[in-house]
């Protein structure tokens, strides 16, 4: 994967929610994506012009959505950064998966690397 993607919290989000689509969907839209996120069509379109000139993703105007090979390679790293996060919320201090999640969505665009790499050791270290 090219080092040089720097993404903002709002595309990693956008990146995130078409795998978990694309997971469910054997396509997704603009329209699954806006649904998805609760978000309006233009405000996604602008997304997926930016992921896509990351060569984050394919897309033909008012066709699918498809995730290059960089594209799932990141978006996996971000949905396991949210569901490590999550886990260890709910399972290791007890809060409501509600605020788990939300919480999670926030820190896993901020999270460095070491800090995840020690929690993971952690979390695997009292199972």
């Amino acid at each position: 994967m090219r080092s040089s993607i720097k993404l903002t919290g709002s595309l990693e989000d956008y990146l995130e929610a078409i795998y978990l689509l694309a997971k469910d969907k054997s396509e997704v839209r603009i329209t699954d994506i806006a649904v998805f996120m609760n978000l309006s069509k233009p405000s996604v379109n602008r997304a997926i012009s930016n992921l896509k000139a990351n060569a984050l993703l394919e897309h033909e105007r008012y066709g699918t959505i498809k995730l290059t090979e960089d594209g799932i390679l990141l978006a996996k790293e971000i949905y396991f950064r949210h569901e490590t996060l999550t886990k260890f919320f709910i399972e290791n201090l007890g809060i409501d998966p509600e605020i788990a999640q939300n919480d999670a969505c926030k820190i896993e665009h901020i999270i460095s690397h070491q800090t995840l790499n020690k929690l993971v050791a952690y979390m695997n270290k009292i199972i």
